[in-house]
């Protein structure tokens, strides 16, 4: 998404674009897939940012164009933390008062929410604002400067001190409930824990459910094919099936190799994670790509993800009220799993993914140290035996769901996303939060290679499709102004 989101704005201001895909589509981390006559979700199954100066919408606008979106009055349940569900409601105010009846603590609570609700929302303008953050020269230092608002300086302070140390400011930090369902909330968001993340980026992932969440009829992978068709319309071309391989650079010239052709360009933008790029870029500063990769290599997450279709009644369909839920277990899942599963569902309405009672479900969790998963001769029990944990889980947790009921399933685990993205180790998710206490560490889109951009989320601002589309967003911009300069 970070990828063809730079590549339309570029196809629509005169660029001649060229996009090169390792799969068979679009998207990426982002996409739908068919299996079995199903359409599956990928990895992504939440859209939020279409509301007015958030990513998405920034991105229709400066198109002309519209994504195929349908709001959720329910953004998510989570189950496994009481008796009963805690609904995600997107009102702010109903929100904070679920958090009280479920934890307590009322006074702490809205100091803690208000406080969270206030510094995303700034977050969000702010970021939007700063299109040359993090600073690649002292002209750029100049223009966020430009930029800066006065609340600016109460807003930033708030990225040097971790989630944990205002939680204990608060008197929060000693309920273990609620540290656990910040932790599983922020684990799907920012790929770290709350002594982990910076609190001015927690703020993002822990109020996402409280912008309007989307459903993406005939499944995600719409979002990235109308940017494709988008791309094609200003005489870009889309390839599939060309994995970069190698990137050389010779009298200002890029040449990019894949499996079957080697094509030519004078700007190259690398929608590659870090660790991919260090290994398939030889040239000038070659050795500054690997040492910026070498920075991150711990406690990079993987997935383990499922596809299942079940059979289920019109009254079963009916009682489908919220379409995503987070799902806290007792204990972790076995071989570097999570502690807690998310669970997407069709919508009944979606004739194409939802037909004769079919609902297809995206079900997906962490996998921590995703390159301890190879495929040995314990690869398929290992697979077998989380899959049967998860569905026995939805089983107890679902009135609707019975195993008898499943007409297909399949699973995917750190192999799988290697095989099928590209992505070193399987890795997925971006860099976590946890390395960015001073964000003027995040990586930036402008490498010391003139010509060679980075784009996607192992750039500032990070992981999630908002933030891919606002990076790709702002990289658009620079190299317009580059060229205007």
């Amino acid at each position: 998404m970070g990828g063809l989101a730079t590549a339309s704005i570029l196809a629509k201001s005169g660029y001649f674009v060229l996009v090169l895909e390792k799969g068979i589509s679009p998207g990426g981390c982002a996409s739908s897939y068919s299996k079995a006559g199903y359409v599956f979700e990928a990895g992504a199954t939440t859209v939020v940012g279409l509301e007015t100066g958030l990513p998405l919408q920034r991105l229709e606008e400066i198109l002309g164009i519209s994504f195929p979106a349908l709001a959720l009055e329910t953004p998510m349940q989570v189950h496994g933390l009481g008796a009963t569900p805690l609904t995600r409601h997107q009102k702010k105010s109903d929100w904070i008062q679920s958090c009280i009846a479920q934890f307590g603590r009322p006074i702490r609570q809205r100091l803690f929410w208000n406080l969270s609700f206030f510094l995303s929302n700034h977050l969000w303008n702010l970021s939007g604002r700063f299109v040359h953050f993090p600073p690649h020269s002292i002209l750029d230092f100049w223009k966020c400067f430009l930029r800066m608002r006065p609340l600016d300086l109460f807003v930033l302070p708030f990225s040097f001190v971790s989630l944990q140390t205002v939680l204990r400011f608060l008197g929060l930090a000693d309920d273990t409930l609620f540290i656990k369902f910040l932790q599983e909330q922020l684990l799907i968001t920012t790929q770290s824990k709350p002594n982990q993340t910076p609190f001015l980026a927690s703020t993002a992932g822990l109020t996402y459910p409280n912008l309007t969440n989307y459903y993406i009829n005939r499944g995600i992978i719409q979002i990235p094919n109308r940017l494709v068709q988008f791309i094609k319309s200003f005489g870009g071309e889309v390839l599939y099936k060309e994995q970069v391989l190698r990137i050389e650079k010779e009298n200002e010239i890029f040449q990019v190799r894949t499996k079957h052709s080697t094509f030519t360009g004078k700007q190259i933008i690398a929608n590659l994670p870090i660790w991919n790029l260090a290994e398939v870029y030889h040239g000038d500063h070659s050795t500054w790509l690997k040492e910026t990769s070498a920075r991150f290599e711990k406690g990079i997450w993987g997935a383990f993800t499922m596809g299942v279709a079940i059979q289920l009644t019109k009254e079963e369909q009916k009682s489908l009220n919220c379409l995503h839920h987070q799902i806290h277990l007792a204990e972790p899942l076995p071989y570097g799993g999570g502690t807690s599963i998310f669970v997407s569902i069709s919508h009944p309405e979606d004739r194409e993914r939802s037909q004769n009672g079919i609902q297809i479900l995206a079900i997906s969790t962490h996998i921590e140290n995703p390159e301890s998963w190879v495929r040995d001769e314990l690869y398929q029990a290992k697979k077998k035996e989380i899959e049967q944990i998860i569905l026995k889980r939805l089983e107890a947790i679902f009135s609707w769901f019975e195993l008898k009921k499943i007409v297909f399933s399949s699973s995917a685990t750190p192999v799988t996303w290697k095989t099928w993205t590209g992505r070193k180790w399987g890795r997925v998710g971006g860099l976590p939060s946890s390395y960015f206490f001073n964000p003027f560490f995040y990586p930036s889109a402008i490498t010391p290679i003139s010509g060679l951009y980075r784009t996607g989320d192992t750039v500032y601002p990070g992981q999630g499709i908002p933030a891919v589309v606002l990076g790709g967003l702002h990289l658009a911009l620079r190299i317009l102004e580059k060229k205007r300069g």
